[in-house]
């Protein structure tokens, strides 16, 4: 075993119960991001989906149009409450 591990162990051994919850969970987290890491990976490859270059411009600011009434956007989210 790594140094490292060996001091994980050892570590590990002399936490409570509580603080090996906290553990478990980080170990989580670290986890599920390896499962995103393969995701991207994977619809890398899929012509579906396309990202942009990294010099490409910025999306440029748009101001809504001035119109009578209510504006549909709020009519599609009262609909929908």
């Amino acid at each position: 075993m790594g140094s490292i591990k060996e001091a994980l162990h050892t570590t590990i051994e002399s936490l409570s119960e509580r603080e090996a919850r906290q553990v478990m969970r980080v170990i989580r987290v670290l986890k599920s991001k390896k499962d995103a890491s393969s995701t991207l990976k994977r619809l890398a490859v899929d012509p579906a989906f396309e990202i942009s270059p990294k010099q490409s411009k910025p999306f440029r600011a748009v101001r809504p149009i001035k119109v009578k009434g209510i504006p549909a956007s709020e009519l599609l989210v009262k609909d929908r409450r």
